[in-house]
Parts: structure tokens; C-alpha cells; sequence
């Protein structure tokens, strides 16, 4: 039995569990956040999640966690194209999801899980990062109709995880979303929410957030 650990807030938990989805793996998915604790490093070394446990040994980091549910079920759905350009094309889109969308956009993430203000320079930074990321990244996508492409694949796992999770605050600090730069982006992920394991993902990650934002104001 595969078992998720992870948190529904957290974009790479819900890449991962968007990808089990998917592929049509049965797992068994454990809340947990992130710690220090000796014991939680031992199974995820840097304390982040979400991390992976198959038969009593643990992975970690989601873009590996991806690779090794490829690999270790080929005879569920693939997430990767057989083409070599178009798996790349994948990763590139993961690449610039990950590295110029998410982790600026965490610089605001402070105000919602520990309660912090921000800085108007810090949003002022993040806006811009937010949109440079945003036309490098159109550049790239095709939406025809997900993100890298006809098929289904890993890149809509990090694509639609990453931005329901921005989508659902950035408007406390930034408006027009920058995000929306990106042509066929809110047609994107309109349809994503017809994908009913899509759905699966997205609920329980609307409910914390909602959580969380009341415990805010």
C-alpha cells in the first residue's frame, strides 16, 4: 500500500495525490505538516512534505515521487509522453511552474500559515517576479487543452496544484492577478475543475484555506 503524507494546503502534496489520481493507484493519505523532528527526518531529510511511503521505505521530494510512480507502475496511466521533446516540454513547464511561479508567490504564503505582515516591498518584489514568471511561462504552455498539450500529464499535477493554491490569496495583496497575463489560463483551469479527481484535490484544500483565512481576519 502506498501512503501519502502530506497537508491539502500544500501544492506538492496535491501535485502528488493529483498524480496517484491519475494513474489510478490505491494509497492511503496521511495529514501531516512539516517538522524538524528527528524521527520526521529520517523519512523526509530537509522536514518538508509531502514525502512517499512504498513498502516501508520513504521518498521524498514531489517531482521524484513522480518519476518513481512512473517508473515503478508502468502498466497505470502515463504522465510522461513516450516523445523525448514532449516529456521534456513536461519538465520545463514543472521547471517554471515550481521555480518562477511558486516560489515567489511564497514570499505572501507567511501572512496565511504563520499570521505575519507583509512588507508593501515584499509584494511590490513578488508582483513583479509574478509577472515575469507569468510571460515566460506563456510562452511555453499550449492549453490545447491541458497545459502541455492533448494529453493529461504531470505538468497539469504542478500546474493546477500551484495555482488553485496562489489564486485562492493572492488578491489580498495583489490585484489584477498577474497570473492571468497568461493566455487561456482561467479556461485552463475551468476545465481542470471538471476533472473529478481534479475536484477531489482542490476540496479538501478549500476548506483549510478557508480555515485559515477566518483565523486571520
Amino acid at each position: 500500500m502506498i501512503k501519502l503524507y502530506g497537508y491539502p494546503i500544500s501544492n506538492y502534496t496535491n501535485k502528488v495525490k493529483l498524480a496517484l489520481l491519475e494513474k489510478g493507484l490505491e494509497f492511503e493519505e496521511i495529514r501531516t505538516g512539516f517538522s524538524q523532528d528527528e524521527e520526521f527526518l529520517q523519512k523526509s531529510p530537509m522536514g518538508k512534505i509531502p514525502y512517499l511511503e512504498v513498502d516501508g521505505k520513504f521518498l521524498c521530494e514531489s517531482s521524484a515521487i513522480l518519476e518513481f510512480l512512473e517508473q515503478a507502475y508502468p502498466n497505470s496511466k502515463h504522465l510522461f509522453p513516450s516523445d523525448p521533446f514532449e516529456a521534456a516540454l513536461v519538465r520545463t513547464i514543472i521547471s517554471f511552474v515550481e521555480n518562477y511561479i511558486d516560489i515567489p508567490a511564497r514570499r505572501l504564503y507567511e501572512s496565511i500559515v504563520e499570521g505575519k505582515d507583509i512588507p508593501p516591498e515584499t509584494v511590490k518584489l513578488t508582483e513583479e517576479s509574478l509577472r515575469k514568471g507569468a510571460k515566460a511561462l506563456s510562452r511555453v504552455v499550449r492549453f490545447s487543452p491541458f497545459i502541455a498539450g492533448n494529453e493529461f500529464t504531470a505538468a497539469d499535477c504542478s500546474a493546477f496544484a500551484t495555482f488553485q493554491i496562489i489564486n485562492d490569496h493572492i488578491a489580498d495583496w495583489i490585484s489584477p492577478n498577474p497570473l492571468f497575463e497568461i493566455p487561456g489560463l482561467q479556461a485552463y483551469l475551468d476545465m481542470m475543475m471538471t476533472n473529478p479527481n481534479a475536484a477531489k484535490v482542490d476540496k479538501p484544500k478549500s476548506v483549510v484555506m478557508k480555515a485559515l483565512k477566518r483565523l486571520r481576519k
